[in-house]
């Protein structure tokens, strides 16, 4: 399976943060991949990973941002394609086993996600407890832990850890050695259909399997969870809801400082700096719902010691 880096880049770290996307979210990615680049002493490479060639501005070439193309034909014969479904939301299972031998351990990420701080690299060195992914739990279970998902229902599983996709730890050798390159190919073929993406196909494989990184590396920012954000201080904020901070309809939702990032970008709302304010019953109903989740939340964030702790899941 050959990959295709960009014409004279230079790799200089085992590890890699990879930005995955397609050719319309390029300028959204290039953001999130400028704030790496520029990581004080960064022990990491920065790829804008997508299945087909792009060209990057060379200012991203000079900043040290390099580009990854790599298609899975085998596990595309597998997967249930329209054209909702950009190829690029599998690119975490595509270079999970392009670039083993290449880079150790990969760390891929959604576009729609901006770096507050925080040091990848660090990150990208901890424990995985030797299983081939480390990832964030969904949303859905930072409450409710033992809550079954949608796809666990559809499939008649029992409840299990649940991780969200939108930034997921590799350990390439590991991918290799569980087979989860042929696992995720027959789940495709005979599940996924009607289930999900990417998300629902490795959750579906590892059930579980999989070491937990806190949720301040994939803060899963909705409207509902806005105001917590502050008090949480996280390091990757994912913006997983309709209202992306680029977007007009995110005024009064994502915080300013969020959304000047990406001023001027092509495709981005042209008052992005101008200040909103909530609106009244939606700015009520978030207050109240984080007030019931307050003590469930601090439970969840207590069981890591820092946000570089990885620990089991189970």
């Amino acid at each position: 399976m050959a990959f295709t880096l960009s014409p004279g880049f230079v790799q200089r770290a085992d590890h890699a943060v990879i930005v995955a996307c397609d050719g319309g979210y390029l300028p959204f990615a290039g953001v999130l991949a400028r704030q790496l680049a520029a990581v004080p002493d960064r022990g990491f490479d920065v790829l804008i990973g997508s299945p087909q060639p792009l060209d990057l501005p060379p200012e991203w070439m000079a900043a040290g941002i390099g580009h990854v193309a790599v298609r899975d034909d085998r596990l595309e014969a597998s997967l249930p394609l329209d054209a909702r479904r950009s190829l690029a939301t599998y690119m975490e299972v595509f270079l999970a086993r392009a670039l083993k031998g290449r880079w150790r351990r990969i760390l891929v990420l959604d576009s729609d996600i901006l770096l507050d701080r925080g040091d990848p690299g660090r990150l990208l060195a901890g424990n995985m407890r030797g299983r081939a992914v480390a990832a964030v739990r969904d949303n859905r279970q930072w409450r409710n832990p033992a809550k079954r998902t949608p796809d666990q229902i559809r499939q008649k599983r029992a409840a299990a850890p649940y991780f969200n996709a939108g930034v997921v730890m590799i350990d390439t050798d590991a991918w290799a050695a569980q087979d989860l390159p042929e696992r995720c190919a027959g789940f495709a073929r005979r599940h996924l259909a009607g289930l999900g993406r990417d998300q629902a196909l490795v959750n579906g494989v590892l059930d579980g399997e999989w070491t937990e990184i806190s949720p301040l590396w994939n803060w899963q920012f909705t409207w509902a969870s806005a105001h917590l954000t502050a008090m949480a201080d996280p390091c990757l904020i994912h913006f997983i809801g309709p209202e992306k901070p680029w977007l007009a309809r995110s005024a009064g939702i994502v915080p300013m400082r969020y959304r000047a990032p990406y001023a001027g970008l092509p495709g981005a709302a042209g008052d992005l700096t101008r200040r909103a304010w909530p609106d009244r019953g939606r700015l009520a109903r978030a207050l109240l719902r984080q007030w019931r989740a307050s003590g469930p939340m601090l439970t969840y964030l207590a069981r890591f010691a820092d946000e570089y702790a990885l620990i089991d899941p189970r």
